[in-house]
């Protein structure tokens, strides 16, 4: 269900040489790619287990293995696990298809004609896809882009890409250049990825076909020479260098390219200076209040990241354990690798600072997860938190369980990143 009463409440406190890709569309524009919320059939460890991947978290035990708890999927069969379902044909500018996951968003485009089903991350700025040149054993289920068949391809020789996660999983290979649509707007000669290995714990994910990083050009890990993200490349064509995200919780969402559409948000936008030096949409938030509590500084983490290519909120350690700390029989069990509560537990709000002056609240039951197992002395069913430790990372991250709860923009000018309550 639509959650509407997310709020922003004004705070009292005061205080390398990159190359050129070419767009055929010389005037400028805004185009829309809808989004889809992957179905709840999710396992909650292994979202989180793809976020500390993904930021290089190696997280210790913090707490014991529960006697009553038996989880729905066993941690190490939950990540790839998944069961297809059929979803009806969807309408918009560009549509895509609702799938089994890990909870994110997917979004189809074309490169070199051929359609693919990718995740939009602003957490990483390479754009690279599952193609013909990895073993043909290693991509069955996957969608995969083969540069042969593109009559706009060009092989970039000589250069690398090479993506390393927190353990063993990685993707790397050779890059090319080749057309990209995405909603309208052509790109030419965009760097792709075109990894040779790819960690199995990546490709068994066969409902993404590869990812479009939305960061900032200097997290782009091509080499000699390091590329411009797909973001920056088409900023110069669109009405406003800005993006837009719009990722309800029980449909089709959308990213709008180019433009902010008032009638999709309430009030305001409230707008916080990003500070891109680390190529990640990250901006100040000190504060925070755990229901109707004390609004409380954080004691580390004050550097926070929207990333729309993670699941979870990972948060400070002292903020997550007083947030389950009012939730009725909320416990950490290592055997869900974080989290967990009765389901008919009632969760409070959270608030998080976003700048130095304003409050955005995530209303409770859209902090809810998934449901995760069984307590096996009361038959109750067991539920996984959106928000789980960031196991002492210098920065927190705000994936879909918060983007979700707002209207997000993300402003190239600047750069700042804008939150209002959706409509």
């Amino acid at each position: 269900m639509r959650i509407l009463q997310s709020a922003l409440i004004v705070l009292g406190f005061g205080y390398g040489v990159v190359s050129a890709p070419t767009l055929k569309q010389p005037e400028r524009r805004s185009f829309k790619v809808e989004a889809v919320r992957r179905s709840n059939s999710i396992y909650g460890p292994a979202a989180l287990r793809k976020a500390y991947v993904k930021y290089g978290i190696v997280a210790s035990d913090i707490g014991l293995d529960l006697d009553d708890f038996e989880p729905s999927v066993k941690v190490a069969a939950a990540v790839g696990t998944e069961s297809k379902v059929e979803e009806p044909e969807l309408t918009g500018a560009v549509s895509a298809k609702s799938v089994e996951g890990d909870a994110s968003f997917v979004s189809p485009i074309t490169i070199g004609g051929q359609q693919l089903t990718v995740t939009f991350d602003t957490g990483s700025s390479d754009v690279w896809v599952v193609n013909t040149q990895l073993p043909k054993d290693s991509i069955e289920g996957q969608t995969a882009y083969s540069p042969t068949k593109s009559t706009t391809f060009k092989n970039m020789t000589g250069s690398t890409f090479n993506i390393t996660y927190g353990d063993d999983s990685y993707a790397y290979g050779g890059v090319g250049t080749d057309t990209i649509n995405v909603g309208g707007v052509t790109v030419t000669g965009q760097a792709i990825g075109l990894p040779t290995a790819v960690a199995s714990s990546i490709l068994d994910d066969t409902h993404s076909n590869g990812l479009v990083g939305l960061g900032f050009t200097s997290l782009n890990t091509v080499k000699p020479t390091q590329q411009k993200s797909f973001f920056e490349t088409i900023a110069d064509v669109l009405d406003e260098p800005v993006l837009s995200a719009s990722l309800v919780s029980d449909g089709v969402g959308q990213y709008e390219f180019g433009t902010v559409d008032k009638s999709k948000y309430k009030g305001n936008l409230v707008n916080a200076t990003v500070d891109s030096s680390g190529g990640f949409w990250k901006f100040e938030s000190s504060y925070y209040r755990v229901g109707n509590g004390t609004l409380k500084k954080h004691d580390d983490a004050t550097s926070t990241i929207a990333d729309t290519g993670t699941s979870l909120m990972l948060l400070e350690q002292t903020v997550v354990d007083e947030y389950y700390a009012e939730v009725k029989g909320a416990q950490f069990a290592t055997s869900a690798s974080g989290y967990i509560y009765p389901c008919s537990a009632e969760l409070p709000n959270l608030s998080i600072a976003i700048g130095p002056q304003h409050l955005a609240t995530i209303p409770g039951d859209l902090i809810n997860f998934q449901e995760v197992g069984t307590n096996t002395t009361t038959g109750e069913a067991v539920c996984y938190g959106g928000i789980q430790s960031n196991s002492g990372l210098d920065m927190q991250i705000l994936g879909d369980a918060f983007l979700k709860a707002f209207y997000v923009v993300f402003d190239l000018r600047g750069p700042s990143i804008g939150v209002a309550s959706p409509v």
